[in-house]
């Protein structure tokens, strides 16, 4: 036995080796395998996975044909998205595996924009951590699971990364940001990662390219900003860290009243709505401090990645959705913050790999028992919540009370001194 555990130490650190001395062809090997792994899951356990993507294929009849679903309650997207659903009707008889097609693609320019940036960065003294990012991509998705590959988030996700890594150009990184916001509103955020001399030309890029496709898609068919009044009626998802209270609850016997309201799971109990609102209050103040961090230049020799990656933790952690597919935007950000070598929190990648992991097990599998309340699913929800909260206090100590992080131990364990 003791022989055997000797051989498989050897043949591992054997195999770290080899990846550590060839990076791109194991990164590249490993995105293979890993994405063929994912479309097997698609092919065997489709009613699981594939019920979005039905319903994008069915909005692509409707919006090729020049209208935005605007009366259908299921319908959340910002205008953006409508043009890339219309591109279905256009691919082939068959709209879900065009879906799967262009989200593969999306992730393969993903993982391309990330290698990109690691064979441009020099060498560290280890001689790869200008890999991580990549390598957290890889990794990271496959513990997302087929949401990678099943959900929109993917899109705006690599519009996302890709403004991010051109944090130094600023009206390329503004535009991208611009354009992923036209998809889903979560990439403007980037814009703040800017250095504060150069923001004021990435936040005229944004605005611009927001408002010129804006208003092209509006000419294009009516309808296209139907998605704030639903975005403004939606409550507190089951998913949500504000609802893991009443899952916890639920555990115990007091069950909360569930409801399903556009297309998602809502606490339907007194009071829920307001702690929602209030999560979402919480936030808001949150990135507005990091905004007037970052106006009055106190965040200038913080790596763009870290202040990207707080944003996005703090706007999922106060979300009132707080959907499984958000793990998409959280592990696609990390990567592009671990490919800096001035992180100081590529040890949150981990951290946030690990969520999506209990986020793939807990959604679907486990979800009817934890809309159920039933004591080992919401266990699952509570280590996800965790995980992303001690991601999010991580992160977001680092930007506003930078003196504090090495007086938390969990903090200090997580943020590289």
């Amino acid at each position: 036995m003791f022989g055997r555990a000797v051989f498989g130490r050897a043949v591992f650190s054997r195999a770290v080796s080899a990846c550590a001395a060839r990076p791109l062809p194991s990164i590249l090997i490993g995105w293979a395998l890993s994405r063929a792994l994912l479309l097997g899951q698609v092919l065997a356990f489709g009613d699981a996975y594939l019920g979005d993507v039905r319903l994008y294929a069915l909005w692509s009849t409707l919006l090729a044909s020049g209208h935005y679903p605007a009366g259908d309650p299921f319908w959340q997207y910002p205008p953006g998205a409508g043009l890339l659903f219309a591109v279905l009707a256009f691919l082939g008889p068959r709209p879900v595996a065009s879906f799967i097609g262009l989200a593969l693609l999306a992730d393969a320019a993903t993982l391309g924009m990330l290698i990109r940036r690691a064979m441009t960065t020099p060498g560290d003294a280890a001689g790869s951590l200008t890999w991580l990012g990549p390598a957290a991509w890889v990794v990271g998705g496959l513990a997302i699971g087929p949401v990678l590959l099943t959900r929109f988030d993917v899109f705006p996700t690599a519009l996302a990364v890709a403004a991010l890594l051109m944090a130094a150009r600023p009206w390329a990184s503004g535009a991208l940001a611009g354009m992923g916001a036209l998809l889903k509103a979560w990439p403007i955020l980037m814009v703040a990662t800017v250095r504060r001399r150069s923001l004021p030309r990435a936040a005229i890029a944004a605005v611009g390219v927001i408002t010129a496709g804006a208003l092209g898609l509006s000419l294009w068919a009516p309808g296209s900003g139907s998605f704030i009044g639903g975005q403004g009626s939606r409550g507190l998802q089951v998913e949500s860290v504000a609802a893991l209270p009443y899952a916890v609850l639920g555990a115990f016997g007091a069950k909360p009243d569930i409801v399903l309201r556009f297309g998602a799971f809502e606490i339907d109990d007194p009071g829920a709505p307001s702690v929602g609102l209030a999560l979402t209050l919480l936030g808001l103040l949150a990135i507005g401090w990091i905004v007037i961090w970052r106006l009055l230049g106190r965040l200038e020799s913080i790596a763009p990645g870290d202040v990207g990656l707080a944003l996005i933790l703090i706007s999922v952690a106060t979300s009132r959705v707080n959907s499984p597919q958000y793990s998409v935007w959280l592990v696609g950000i990390a990567a592009a913050a671990a490919c800096d070598q001035g992180s100081r929190l590529r040890r949150v990648v981990a951290l946030l790999i690990a969520m999506a992991a209990v986020t793939q097990a807990l959604f679907p599998w486990a979800y009817g028992s934890y809309l159920d309340t039933e004591g080992y699913a919401v266990a699952l929800q509570a280590a996800r919540i965790g995980l992303l909260l001690a991601a999010t206090a991580s992160a977001t100590l680092l930007l506003i009370a930078p003196t504090s992080v090495g007086r938390i131990p969990l903090v200090r364990a997580l943020v590289r001194p």
